[in-house]
């Protein structure tokens, strides 16, 4: 199961959007087995630690290009820090809807390989 939650979570942060989400779902669904529950676990986790991986580098990026905005944006730098807080807010809630979804996708891709 640890082999389908990494590929799920490297296939969650390549894929995006909704289709992109539940194909990397059944993806890990599909490598977790038979169960539909550990189908569904795996893209739940999966999709936990994709969503935790484009935050953790949102994070990073930001204060990187501080240096590169600090004489364009001037006064209104502190504006930058402020926004990087609700681009994270805004990442864990993504990373939520993709758990979501990749555990929808997980129970599909543990479906298809029970019945195939």
């Amino acid at each position: 199961m640890s082999i389908a939650i990494i590929v799920g979570s490297i296939a969650g942060f390549i894929l995006t959007g909704l289709w992109g989400d539940i194909l990397a779902g059944i993806i890990a669904g599909y490598l977790a087995g038979s169960s539909p529950m550990r189908g569904a676990i795996a893209g739940f986790i999966s999709g936990l630690l994709g969503g935790l991986a484009f935050g953790i580098i949102v994070l990073l990026f930001i204060p990187l290009l501080q240096p590169l905005l600090a004489p364009i944006l001037g006064p209104f730098m502190p504006l930058i820090s402020m926004l990087g807080g609700i681009i994270a807010l805004l990442a864990v809630i993504f990373s939520m809807k993709a758990a979501l979804l990749m555990a929808i996708g997980g129970l599909i891709g543990s479906l298809i390989a029970k019945y195939i």
